[in-house]
């Protein structure tokens, strides 16, 4: 009997070269996705998702305020006529009859003075230098930082008000600070040759630069070489009993013309005092003979600790005056009168994270953290927050559904949830 073969081969053929394309391109497609998708669902997606390891932090509420600065001032004059070069630095400690300037009535002779007087204060800041270690300074690196900003928007201030002096005394500033920076992280500074030269020149000057006139103290306490016209516009005896208005009217007061015959001053009480206006609710429990550390803006000086020496309510309570008091007097300080400042209020201490990882879930406001390759939500009780952080308490961090110390919490992530696999 003769079989019938049975062909299984099929003969598919695709004749059209677009059909033939289109097919290649789904079949290209199928395929990558079948490979692709494993890859996304499965892989490792923690690259993008940003975290931060929680630390504690503590902030300040602050009084944010402008105050004025009241000393009891003696104005030194000269009735000589001639150049004059003031023979000690602002904040510089004096008795009565010592020498605070020296009259020049010949302009080489006043030169020679000049430059003798910078090279003094050149030499007093190289051996300053040379006998400075990095353990006798301050270890903060941020503490330079804030000094460096400071110092050059006081320079930009100084510069738009075309006050050349003072550009000149903030460049001064400028260096030792960039300096103590460098001897602070290690960086050897040998100033030898520089102050060899110094002292010799200092030394063929002195003879050239014999004064015809000397001004001497007629009371003793801290020279300032210059006035700024706002000596007598608050009556020092008077400081602690001010109010609200007469802090008000002292910081919009006019400067009084100074007098061409005007030598500088003497800072004659070694208490000074600080004025300023705030409300009732910002003073927060400040009292008086509490200590407040007080911070200038835009300004070279120091963070200050001051005690409150008064509190003075407005008849209608609406504000309040503060007067502060401090004994601690330098160049920068003694140079002060109007100032932008931050008074210490409350500390607040607690667990430190970025404002942008905070979520709002079932009601509760906490953060996403990152445990092992899992998503977790701890709550956060919020006791601090500004624009940029958020400061949470963490006493209850026990408890197994809060924020504790060191926890990562995730900064940016979509499509987070509870348990949710990140890798």
């Amino acid at each position: 009997m003769k079989k019938h073969e049975v062909k299984t081969n099929i003969d598919f053929r695709i004749n059209s070269p677009v059909l033939k394309t289109i097919l290649i391109v789904i079949l290209f497609l199928f395929l990558t996705f079948i490979v692709a998708y494993p890859i996304v669902v499965f892989s490792d997606v923690s690259s993008d998702i940003k975290t931060q390891t929680v630390v504690r932090r503590t902030v300040y509420n602050t009084i944010d305020t402008e105050a004025f600065v009241v000393r009891n001032e003696t104005i030194i004059t000269n009735s000589h006529s001639g150049t004059l070069v003031p023979e000690l630095t602002n904040g510089s400690k004096v008795a009565i009859g010592d020498t605070v300037a020296q009259v020049y009535t010949d302009d080489g002779v006043a030169e020679n003075a000049a430059r003798l007087s910078e090279l003094k204060a050149e030499i007093n800041y190289y051996m300053t230098v040379k006998g400075t270690g990095a353990g006798t300074l301050q270890s903060d690196i941020d503490l330079y930082k804030s000094s460096v900003s400071d110092t050059l928007l006081a320079m930009a201030s100084a510069s738009e008000q075309d006050e050349l002096s003072e550009i000149y005394e903030l460049s001064r500033q400028m260096r030792e600070i960039v300096t103590k920076k460098q001897i602070v992280t290690g960086n050897e500074i040998d100033v030898t040759d520089i102050l060899t030269e110094l002292q010799n020149e200092y030394e063929s000057l002195k003879g050239r630069a014999v004064s015809s006139y000397s001004v001497t103290a007629e009371k003793s306490g801290y020279f300032v070489s210059s006035c700024d016209g706002y000596e007598n516009s608050v009556d020092f005896e008077n400081v602690k009993n001010m109010n609200p208005d007469a802090v008000n009217n002292a910081i919009a007061t006019e400067q009084s013309p100074i007098s061409a015959a005007s030598v500088g001053k003497i800072i004659t009480d070694f208490n000074w005092y600080l004025v300023c206006n705030t409300t009732l609710k910002d003073m927060g429990s400040i009292e008086r003979g509490d200590n407040v550390t007080v911070s200038f803006m835009n300004s070279t000086v120091r963070d200050l600790t001051m005690r409150v020496i008064a509190v003075n309510q407005s008849e209608d309570n609406s504000s309040v005056t503060l007067v502060l008091g401090c004994n601690i007097m330098d160049e920068d300080i003694a140079a002060l009168r109007k100032a932008t400042i931050k008074i210490r209020v409350e500390a607040i201490s607690g667990l430190a994270l970025d404002r942008k990882a905070l979520r709002t879930v079932g009601g509760q406001k906490g953060v996403y953290i990152k445990v092992g390759n899992i998503a977790e939500f701890r709550t956060v009780n919020i006791i601090y927050s500004d624009e940029n952080i958020v400061i949470a308490d963490n006493t209850e961090a026990k408890l197994d559904d809060h924020l504790e110390l060191y926890d990562e919490i995730i900064l940016e992530g979509t499509d987070l949830y509870d348990s949710k696999l990140l890798n």
